[in-house]
């Protein structure tokens, strides 16, 4: 696994495209995915950075009937068809499931990574990272229609549903994780299937001010990522206050 430090967006986006010829010279017509964090952490979903009351497959079955039962009528509205669809509505709302998020957006997980919608000062913060998944058409090899997410056997990609706008505005996609990688505590990035097909770009602190100017140039600020008011009261505190 490769990992690179940038300092603006010319430079992340000649990473990209220099990774990008070289998997197209080997075949892989695949889109690349991102995913943008505030710190260095591994990839692992919610679930697992918790500690659970009692086991934790158990404790995950539970939370998602009380997602489900507690309170349909704010549920309803978004119409979901399965449980996929209720993993998602519930990943978004912040629901601790084992789905990760990933985007094919670079430029939304870049801001997500310097500081989208944190509370961090620079100061406090140090170092922010975006993984590139180079991911390959056998990572997407998941018949969600046929399987229950509880039961998948090892750890794959899938494109949701769009029930809610901001999947869509954040071009999103996720990597759902298999039961024995939950069980062992198992990395994403760690695993024979995906180590090699990473790249960890790191970006300073001290970077973060000047990326987020030149994104909210290119259209990429908090408004456009989350387009309800809690985006726009975001951005408008970005715009106006230091």
């Amino acid at each position: 696994m490769d990992e690179i430090e940038i300092e603006t967006i010319e430079d992340y986006l000649k990473l990209i495209k220099q990774h990008k010829e070289q998997k197209l010279n080997e075949g892989n017509f695949m889109d690349f995915l991102f995913r943008g964090q505030v710190a260095d952490y591994p990839l692992i979903p919610k679930i697992c950075r918790l500690k659970a009351k009692g086991n934790l497959l158990d404790v995950e079955r539970l939370l998602l009937f009380e997602f489900k039962r507690t309170n349909p009528l704010l549920i309803k509205e978004h119409m979901p068809l399965d449980d996929w669809d209720y993993l998602t509505l519930g990943q978004h709302f912040g629901l601790p499931t084992r789905l990760l998020d990933w985007s094919n957006n670079a430029l939304a997980a870049l801001w997500f990574a310097t500081g989208g919608t944190n509370t961090f000062n620079d100061s406090e913060q140090k170092q922010a990272v975006v993984w590139i998944l180079m991911a390959s058409s056998e990572d997407f090899d998941l018949k969600i229609e046929a399987i229950h997410p509880f039961n998948v056997v090892e750890t794959k990609v899938f494109r949701p549903r769009i029930i809610k706008q901001r999947i869509n505005n954040q071009s999103g996609v996720f990597s759902v994780v298999s039961s024995k990688d939950i069980t062992e505590m198992n990395y994403m990035n760690e695993v024979d299937t995906f180590k090699d097909k990473l790249v960890k770009v790191k970006i300073s602190a001290s970077r973060f001010k000047n990326i987020r100017t030149d994104l909210n140039t290119l259209g990429v600020n908090a408004f456009s990522i989350f387009p309800e008011l809690e985006g726009l009261c975001t951005y408008l505190q970005w715009r106006y206050f230091e």
